[in-house]
């Protein structure tokens, strides 16, 4: 394999439905399930300064990955004439610095409110990543295209950051650091409807040819997932909001898993 082949987005923009819980999909599955077991295991015992240490890395590393792929595609966009996927931009462009997919967001939002501790906001960026980071797990449009034994920078982007956007949240679950109060689901919604509200700025203003958290067209019409492959533009919205619920339902479920039976002592993220 060359560099050119490693780093390039050819085939992102292909649905993955022939890979859509194929074997190569319940390989990705199992591997996803067992890094995160053996990482969960390591970390458990380990001094508190030395799992913060890990967490700052894994924050750091979300960070690199998401602006190193935005240098791939500023490259592409200069220098392929013909623009491999939907995603390459100019350097001068708000997609750049900042993001209008709500995983995107969440790239730049948990590592902002782990490290300054925004209480304020982590019932929605620790729910919404953990989401995210499922959603791409159990349909990884960004990870399984094109040919499965060819492996991309973009595809190893997509892994590890939709795999931290998991571990992290449920890890400092798991520690006491936070924990979901039902009663706090305002704030979720209201971070989801500004989230949404932002997406809606980049479609309409900044590239109008852009569907971003997938609110003007349906991304999954004649896909393999039922019901939404068939719905048309606009009534698909109504699905996902129902699905975007119903995820934020079986992320707090997971999260009870996680809490800690018995607070022998609160635990304060240090920065």
């Amino acid at each position: 394999m060359t560099l050119s082949n490693f780093f390039t987005t050819i085939g992102m923009d292909e649905q993955p439905s022939s890979y859509f819980f194929s074997n190569y999909h319940l390989v990705y599955l199992l591997v996803n399930i067992l890094f995160f077991i053996l990482l969960f295991k390591f970390l458990k015992n380990k001094p508190i300064k030395f799992q913060n240490k890990i967490i700052s890395i894994s924050l750091v590393i979300i960070l690199l990955l998401k602006f190193t792929g935005e240098a791939l595609f500023i490259y592409e966009y200069y220098f392929i004439d013909n623009v491999y996927s939907s995603y390459p931009h100019a350097f001068f462009d708000v997609n750049t610095f900042f993001s209008f997919q709500l995983c995107g967001i969440m790239n730049i939002l948990l590592p902002l409110v782990i490290w300054f501790n925004i209480k304020p906001l982590k019932d929605f960026v620790f729910a919404t990543s953990i989401l995210g980071g499922l959603a791409v797990i159990f349909y990884p449009v960004t990870v399984l295209y094109g040919s499965p034994y060819q492996i991309t920078f973009p595809i190893i982007r997509s892994s590890i950051i939709h795999f931290f956007l998991i571990f992290i949240p449920l890890f400092l679950i798991y520690r006491g650091d936070f924990k979901f109060k039902k009663e706090n689901w305002t704030k979720v919604a209201i971070g989801l409807l500004l989230t949404a509200g932002w997406a809606m700025i980049g479609n309409l203003f900044i590239d109008t040819t852009a569907n971003n958290m997938y609110l003007m067209s349906n991304p999954f019409n004649g896909g393999p997932i039922p019901l939404i492959n068939i719905l048309s533009n606009g009534y698909h919205v109504l699905f996902l909001a129902i699905a975007v619920t119903l995820g934020y339902i079986i992320v707090y479920q997971i999260s009870y898993l996680f809490e800690p039976k018995i607070y022998k002592r609160k635990l304060k993220y240090k920065k």
